[in-house]
């Protein structure tokens, strides 16, 4: 079982069905980076709940020195980038971790950068059929598009295998 670094979207989406569980069960450790940490912490200020099960869910991982000398070159090659994502891939090259993002844009520059990246609504699903009845998981499917206003196209194919 690998460990994961997540971004704040997929964070997200867990948190606000209250499944963070699922991340703890898939990977050994779930990290987020100082950047990804700080937005939980804006939008727990702002009112949001779900934080709170995420935060006792994963585990902040700070960057080096040199970590934070190749964030600056890959914010600079990546503007279309937050700095969560981009802290997340420089830990994960660091400490060989998987990526988990749900942003398109992050996932071609993981492929960019010969990083391993997880999205939710294909790879990540098709992974949780291995802890999931695939009743449980078409619910978990519904429950996600309810609650985090998206639609998960590949349906047919993860709950098909």
């Amino acid at each position: 079982m690998a460990a994961a670094i997540a971004d704040t979207d997929i964070l997200s989406t867990f948190g606000k069905i209250g499944r963070i569980d699922l991340l703890r069960l898939l990977f050994q450790k779930v990290h987020v980076a100082p950047a990804v940490y700080r937005e939980l912490l804006r939008a727990e200020q702002v009112g949001f709940i779900w934080v709170a099960g995420v935060k006792q869910g994963v585990e902040s991982l700070p960057l080096t020195e040199s970590e934070n000398r190749e964030f600056g070159q890959l914010f600079t090659l990546y503007p279309q980038l937050g700095s969560g994502e981009i802290e997340s891939f420089v830990l994960a090259r660091a400490h060989h971790l998987l990526c988990l993002t749900n942003d398109r844009r992050a996932k071609e520059v993981g492929k960019i950068s010969a990083l391993r990246t997880l999205t939710w609504k294909r790879s990540w699903a098709l992974k949780a059929r291995r802890i999931l009845t695939p009743e449980a998981l078409a619910r978990l499917i519904e429950e996600v598009e309810e609650k985090d206003h998206t639609q998960i196209k590949a349906k047919g194919p993860i709950l098909n295998g």
